[in-house]
């Protein structure tokens, strides 16, 4: 009798192991103690439980066959493949871009700018808007676009 009554219980599968070990590790830290005595009794549960057929359903059975096999590791094979080709772009993109930050980061000095807005001024050209470095203290002077070439007066 004992042993029928014990052959149909599902038993202790990986997922049941896993919620029994994490919620040990939750209870004796004290950190989620509930949290912990639930996962415990829900492990013991689900170890218990006799609804053998939930969990071996036709997709599961169809995995474990030699053919069902075949046709996931190939498909496994060709999504490894891209994803790897992916991942590639992917860095290729990051190293781009780490490239051009530390290009901008070379090039980004706050102390040698301070130094430069206490000697220049900097304004636009009014026609292109391309930006001029204008000495500061000299009075008034004509500034000429080093891009388009047009004169303007200003007052330093």
């Amino acid at each position: 009798m004992s042993v029928k009554f014990s052959r149909e219980f599902y038993g202790w599968d990986r997922f049941s192991k896993i919620t029994l070990v994490v919620g040990i590790f939750l209870f004796v830290t004290r950190y989620a103690w509930i949290l912990g005595t639930a996962l415990i009794i829900y492990s013991i549960w689900r170890s218990k439980s006799t609804t053998v057929r939930g969990r071996n359903n036709k997709k599961f059975v169809f995995e474990n066959t030699k053919r069902g096999f075949q046709h996931k590791m190939g498909n496994f094979k060709e999504n490894m493949k891209l994803n790897n080709i992916k991942k590639n772009m992917k860095l290729n993109n990051i190293k781009k871009n780490m490239e051009l930050l530390n290009d901008i980061f070379k090039k980004y000095k706050p102390m040698e700018k301070l130094k430069e807005r206490r000697k220049y001024i900097i304004t636009s050209c009014p026609k292109c808007t391309q930006k001029l470095r204008v000495p500061k203290g000299k009075g008034k002077i004509i500034v000429t676009c080093s891009k388009c070439s047009s004169e303007f007066r200003l007052k330093t």
